[in-house]
């Protein structure tokens, strides 16, 4: 059964509860995962969205789904694109009833180290050459990356929902000469504005949401520097070899799902008219076609995944981009994803005690919707000045500007908000003025 194959459910928004399980616990997935889905569809209290921690250990939860919780409850609702009206509904809260279709997912993270992947050595070449690392999804260290994310538009659902339709597609035997599809998705855009981010927590994400379907899951993050050969005419059969390796492995589990990730795609998928014009080695050109063969190959099995990110679209060859089922663009954020970085990282500051809040309660960071009921003295604000002040900065250079602007400014184990945001409005100002001119 696919994912949102449900009855009724055209009609219905998606309400999606993801569970995380105690390692410890040794009730099957299944139980578990029915139990939750019976116990929340018998409540009669609202569902709140968000973070439902106080839900999972709620006296009137049953002891079974108590004991086997693992620290991590989130009740995320779908918003379909007309929704506009519903779009600020995400602090109320959702009577579970017919008006919902509820899916729930329940998961164990893994904690194990990624492996490398190695591929046999070629007929000149002695050495064994590193293929992509292997990391087992759901994992620890992936785990709240997705929710971290912020773009301006819906991107991370939009790709999910992608996942979802190309797996509901092959659960129907739709025809895929008739409707196709090659199970593969660029993210372009420039740096620091989170595509790898995207690319390695939306693997993490699927491994959530189709836990059901498939138990097991895994990322496999493909070396792109150690696929071109010293030996001449060998990087085409070291792309090939790599690419054997992921389908024996997509083959050999088919309820596993494997998400491949391949950074810098341009490094592999060269213009090949480009090659051509500036006199390029025809070794090159083999691995690009070499490439292009082998995601042929993996378009038809039903549990691949592949995510390619660039910085550089104009670099990557033409067949390549029209294989791309989805190509997003993510660009610098704009005021509003700025803002909610910003508040993002002085909230971690003030959970952890760096930042003090005289008055927690009052919630002294508004979310940026609610910005309009703050008078201009609030430190929302005087938030939304400085986010405004950043534009030009990527997601990642607006991530490092807390440390910056304690180590630079603040200078102490803890210091109140007022100080941080005068400290903050300094960094910013620093690292405007140290932007390449096209961007200020």
């Amino acid at each position: 059964m696919s994912l949102y194959l449900h009855d009724n459910v055209d009609d219905k928004p998606l309400v999606h509860v993801e569970i995380a399980i105690a390692q410890t616990c040794a009730t099957p997935l299944a139980v578990l995962r029915q139990t939750w889905q019976e116990y929340l569809c018998q409540r009669t209290d609202p569902l709140p969205l968000g973070n439902g921690a106080a839900l999972a250990n709620s006296p009137d939860t049953p002891d079974l789904l108590r004991s086997s919780y693992g620290g991590s409850l989130l009740v995320v609702f779908e918003q379909q694109h007309d929704d506009s009206a519903i779009a600020s509904i995400t602090s109320l809260a959702l009577s579970v009833d017919a008006a919902y279709f509820l899916h729930v997912h329940v998961y164990v993270l893994s904690t194990e180290e990624a492996h490398l992947e190695e591929v046999e050595p070629g007929e000149r070449d002695g050495d064994w050459t590193a293929a992509c690392e292997n990391l087992a999804l759901p994992h620890a260290s992936l785990h709240g990356v997705y929710e971290s994310l912020i773009f301006e538009t819906d991107i991370g659902q939009d790709l999910l929902s992608f996942a979802s339709s190309a797996s509901l597609f092959a659960d129907q035997h739709v025809q895929s000469h008739v409707v196709h599809w090659n199970r593969l998705l660029l993210l372009h855009g420039p740096p620091g504005t989170g595509k790898t981010s995207l690319g390695r927590s939306l693997a993490h994400k699927l491994a959530i949401r189709t836990s059901a379907r498939f138990p097991r899951a895994n990322l496999l993050e493909i070396h792109s520097h150690s696929l071109f050969s010293k030996w001449f005419s060998t990087s085409g059969k070291l792309i090939h070899r790599v690419f054997e390796l992921i389908r024996d492995m997509v083959q050999d589990d088919p309820s596993c799902l494997v998400c491949v990730l391949i950074d810098e795609i341009e490094s592999l998928a060269a213009s090949r008219s480009a090659l051509t014009s500036t006199g390029e080695p025809s070794d090159a050109l083999r691995a690009v076609n070499s490439l292009l063969t082998s995601l042929d190959r993996l378009r038809f099995l039903p549990n691949v995944l592949v995510i390619a990110t660039t910085n550089l679209t104009a670099s990557v060859d033409a067949a390549f981009l029209d294989r791309a089922d989805l190509k997003i663009y993510i660009g610098l954020p704009c005021l509003q994803a700025r803002y909610e970085i910003l508040r993002s990282c002085l909230d971690e500051l003030a959970r952890v005690g760096i930042l003090t809040i005289s008055n927690p309660s009052s919630d002294a960071l508004l979310a940026f919707r609610d910005i309009a009921r703050s008078d201009e003295s609030q430190p929302s604000t005087v938030l939304v000045s400085l986010a405004g002040m950043a534009e030009g900065l990527s997601g990642r250079s607006l991530r490092r500007l807390a440390l910056q602007a304690h180590a630079l400014f603040v200078r102490r184990p803890q210091a109140s908000l007022t100080l941080f945001l005068s400290a903050l409005q300094r960094t910013i100002e620093r690292e405007i003025g140290s932007l390449p001119s096209p961007l200020v």
